[in-house]
């Protein structure tokens, strides 16, 4: 199977030459998606299911959402995940969100029914439910800091606050990042209880109190300079929703559990196959799939 397939001002391209599909599919968007799993797992969950379409990576440029929605490139996809750094501008465009997508003003998730877009977010209940297996507390943690301000890190954001987490940081470089979550913070009514702060070191200080850090960052950028140099006496847990090529070189702090973002990957991914095609969803196909490649 080739890797991904690209929109044009002319349509689809599979291997650079053009493509027409000739059944239901479904794919990833993002740009870039080159570095995605979620076509060798969701393609072995199909497969399980016996269900006659296929999965594609799809690198899309933001400025073709509209071309993919309106012309003629979107007969036959049935469905999609998205990826960085689409989520919030697929929200604008769905005809419909779930609960969970207009919560987090951003979708990972969409439906196409009858060329409609209904949006969904499944990377909240993906990354709570990992969390809530990895942490070692009898509850959520003190503390919970969240690297980066897109849709991935509202959704930790949101999984942070429904999980009960009383102190919750965002930190985020850039000014036009911090107003936006911020904006996003007051729609939620989380603007007093949620602390927006510059992304800056945190080298030189030792976490006193059990917390989860959560890095949202793009790929290849090192959040090491942003974690303490090691855990302190409390429990202090890395969740990098970030995985394989896109991870950067580099152990976590020294005393920290570490987990990258391939056990979030399996989660969100069977929460959006039951969306799409309902129970029962093939957990353990799908993990092996994740495990082999």
């Amino acid at each position: 199977m080739l890797d991904f397939l690209e929109l044009g001002a002319e349509g689809w391209l599979r291997d650079g030459r053009p493509w027409q599909p000739l059944r239901e599919f479904y794919g990833v968007l993002g740009d870039p998606v080159g570095h995605s799993l979620s076509p060798v797992m969701h393609n072995a969950a199909l497969k399980e299911r016996e269900i006659d379409a296929e999965y594609l990576a799809v690198r899309l440029e933001p400025g073709r959402l509209r071309q993919l929605k309106e012309g003629e490139a979107s007969r036959f996809l049935a469905g999609f995940n998205v990826t960085a750094p689409l989520k919030e501008a697929v929200a604008a465009l769905c005809d419909g969100r779930t609960d969970q997508a207009r919560e987090t003003g951003a979708v990972n998730t969409v439906r196409v029914a009858e060329g409609r877009w209904l949006g969904h977010n499944t990377d909240s209940g993906g990354i709570r439910t990992v969390l809530a297996g990895a942490w070692s507390g009898d509850g959520p943690p003190a503390r919970a800091i969240v690297l980066g301000a897109g849709g991935s890190a509202r959704a930790a954001v949101q999984a942070m606050m429904e999980w009960g987490v009383p102190h919750v940081e965002i930190h985020n470089r850039s000014t036009a990042g911090q107003e936006r979550i911020g904006h996003w913070l007051t729609s939620r009514g989380w603007a007093e209880t949620v602390m927006v702060e510059p992304l800056n070191s945190h080298q030189d200080a030792v976490p006193d109190s059990a917390t989860i850090w959560i890095c949202c960052l793009a790929a290849g950028v090192d959040a090491r300079p942003y974690l303490p140099v090691a855990a302190g006496d409390a429990p202090a847990l890395l969740l990098d929703l970030r995985y394989g090529d896109q991870l950067p070189c580099g152990d976590p702090p020294l005393g920290f559990t570490y987990l990258d973002g391939l056990p979030v990957l399996l989660v969100q991914g069977g929460l959006a196959f039951a969306w799409w095609f309902g129970p029962p969803v093939p957990w353990q196909v799908m993990r092996h799939a994740l495990a082999q490649d």
